[in-house]
């Protein structure tokens, strides 16, 4: 046997060991009541086993049983099992109808015959677990969409495994009467559920511009970051834009919702910048709220140069879309006595910073860019490539500076860590008129002119082009 195939096997039997001793959840919906029974069963036996969820859904549980016969008792937001059997299975009922609809920002409005719902409000987990291992059995004609890893299918019902991720990471699953999809680009799967109900030529206008949207993310490095991705498309009825919304979601998985006006034509879809920016966050870790510079910038940053390199708008209309984004930025950081760029991404919701925060941050990962670049190190497509390779999975979240810093080892050159430990207190908008004159980009009155002479113009070229690794 080869060092190869040994190191193989001995990957295959972690694994199997691993799920070997997963907890093992059984579920079937009962679309009439629109209610979940859940059956959990671990294999080890303990003193206590403490089953929690994130605390926002215990008065839509109920008829808690334990097939060993012992009690369990509700302890805050929580559920404790005493003298748990090895083998034993928790039951219990969720009200799915009644927990959607007292969660009106967790979940959806009613969507044609969709039922969205948060998992980790209702799907209860032991503390000291790891990944959950999950059968799931629908009537006929129903669908899940869930941002969980699907396995192999047995015995008629849907598999999967759940990622353990912390609670107060918010995700959906949708149950109904919705078509769903499975788009494949290199590296992984788009799972798409379009719910109410697009007819069929909104439905396949829906279908082609997801398959554009992917091929916009794989050009950062040639292929998706995360194998499997739930993409949930929520109609929200007439609107000014095709997609008026979108939402990056990392609870028990990676998943997105887009909301969008189905009636609109192709020309507008293809104008949309917010689902190549939601596809974009798949790029980095959960980066907390402290983090959120860096994570909107990257996605904002990335949202102009990936529909570039995928012919969706030409490199001169993404270097304008940059400085009008700038220039917004630059009015929104107007003011005496503004908090420091990591104190108003902490409060960027409250405080409405979105300019702020979201273009402080795309000229954060531009600087850093053209600087790997002039210095002819790794840039930042090879840096977040090598990144999905080593630290995307398992998902956890990251301190900024871990994350930088890890950026600054995987390609070399001390460039993020010193401009992270100076952007994160300015209390300005970065001044960008340096960084447009060495970029060539010149203002002939209203409009922008690329001056083909300037000092970075080939670094400008490069970074609007793909790289042979993205080229397909």
């Amino acid at each position: 046997m080869t060092a190869r195939a040994f190191a193989l096997c001995l990957l295959v039997l972690a694994l199997d060991a691993r799920a070997a001793g997963a907890p093992r959840y059984a579920l079937r919906y009962d679309e009439a009541t629109r209610s979940m029974q859940v059956e959990a069963c671990l294999d080890a036996a303990a003193a206590q086993v403490r089953f929690a969820g994130d605390g926002s859904a215990t008065r839509s549980l109920a008829r808690f049983a334990r097939t060993g016969g012992g009690a369990i008792a509700r302890e805050g937001a929580a559920w404790v099992a005493r003298d748990w059997r090895a083998g034993e299975c928790l039951h219990y009922r969720a009200d799915l109808g009644a927990l959607a609809a007292a969660q009106p920002r967790r979940g959806i409005d009613a969507r044609g015959d969709a039922l969205v719902s948060d998992p980790a409000s209702w799907l209860l987990e032991p503390d000291d677990a790891d990944d959950v291992l999950v059968r799931v059995e629908l009537p006929d004609g129903v669908a899940l969409s869930a941002p969980w890893v699907p396995l192999a299918p047995g015995d008629g019902a849907a598999r999967y495994r759940i990622p353990r991720t912390p609670d107060a990471w918010m995700g959906r699953i949708a149950l109904g009467r919705f078509q769903t999809r499975a788009l494949r680009l290199p590296g992984g799967t788009l799972h798409v559920a379009l719910l109410g109900h697009p007819d069929a030529t909104q439905r396949e206008r829906l279908l082609a511009w997801l398959g554009r949207v992917g091929d916009v993310a794989v050009r950062a490095f040639g292929r998706l970051p995360i194998g499997d991705v739930q993409v949930l498309v929520a109609p929200v009825g007439a609107q000014r834009d095709a997609v008026v919304f979108g939402q990056s979601l990392r609870g028990q998985g990676n998943g997105l919702t887009l909301f969008v006006d189905v009636a609109q034509p192709s020309s507008a879809f293809e104008q949309d910048w917010i689902a190549p920016h939601e596809l974009s966050h798949l790029f980095h870790p959960s980066l907390g709220e402290r983090g959120a510079w860096l994570a909107e910038g990257l996605a904002t940053y990335y949202q102009n140069v990936l529909r570039a390199r995928a012919g969706l708008m030409s490199p001169e209309h993404a270097w304008r879309a940059f400085e009008a984004g700038f220039a917004r930025g630059r009015d929104a950081s107007r003011g005496s006595a503004l908090p420091t760029l990591e104190a108003a991404s902490t409060r960027m919701g409250e405080d409405r910073a979105y300019m702020r925060v979201y273009w402080s941050g795309a000229a954060f990962w531009l600087g850093a860019e053209l600087e790997w670049r002039r210095r002819g190190l790794p840039a930042l497509d090879a840096r977040l490539q090598a990144f999905a390779q080593c630290c995307l999975d398992p998902p956890r979240s990251w301190t900024p500076r871990d994350f930088v810093g890890r950026l600054d080892r995987l390609g070399g050159g001390d460039v993020l860590a010193p401009m992270f430990e100076s952007w994160r207190v300015r209390t300005d908008f970065p001044r960008t008129d340096a960084l447009h004159a060495a970029l060539g980009l010149r203002h002939a009155g209203d409009a922008l002119r690329l001056d083909d002479g300037a000092a970075f113009r080939q670094l400008r070229e490069a970074i609007m082009h793909p790289s042979a690794s993205a080229s397909r």
